[in-house]
């Protein structure tokens, strides 16, 4: 079934696969710790080749005025974006140790996690190789599209607001005993 994608995408779908897991990871484990930064980087690293991986792929799916790009590739604009804000929020956590740049650091990132879930979605559900658009009728797919999106979204919006944007961002770090 993946035999015949491309290096390029392969090398995209793996990144992805290992961002997902990673991030999962990262957020049910306490943070500051050694393995929170390996594993965060790790993610970094990972999301950094998904993101730019994706950019050279032709798009299979609403493409834009008959380029190679399409509308999923507008959101690796919104990807890269919460991914280098993330990263330069730590930096500047590191230097500083100013809690309000941890915050938007962990914010960030979690609406980078978010944004991957909302994609590996969205590339799963409109891909013509998984044919689950000749599933439904068109309204009842993009409907069907907007509401998953939709409750992903809501989830991490309401993650985010209410566990990482109030309080000490510090909270999340292990508590001596």
């Amino acid at each position: 079934m993946l035999g015949d994608l491309s290096p390029l995408v392969l090398v995209h779908l793996g990144a992805a696969s290992i961002a997902i897991v990673l991030g999962a990871m990262i957020f049910l484990l306490p943070k500051g710790t050694l393995r929170h930064r390996v594993m965060g980087s790790g993610y970094i690293a990972a999301m950094f080749v998904t993101v730019v991986s994706v950019v050279p792929v032709r798009a299979t799916v609403m493409p834009f005025f008959g380029t190679r790009f399409g509308f999923f590739h507008v959101f690796v604009l919104f990807g890269f974006g919460a991914l280098l804000f993330g990263v330069a929020k730590l930096w500047r956590w590191r230097k500083t140790r100013d809690v309000e740049a941890l915050r938007a650091h962990q914010v960030h990132l979690a609406y980078s996690y978010a944004g991957l879930l909302m994609a590996g979605f969205s590339q799963l559900a409109t891909n013509p190789r998984w044919q689950l658009v000749e599933l439904t009728s068109p309204g009842q797919f993009w409907g069907i599209f907007a509401a998953v999106n939709a409750a992903i979204y809501g989830v991490a919006v309401w993650l985010i607001q209410s566990r990482l944007a109030k309080g000490d961002p510090r909270r999340w770090y292990p508590q001596p005993a």
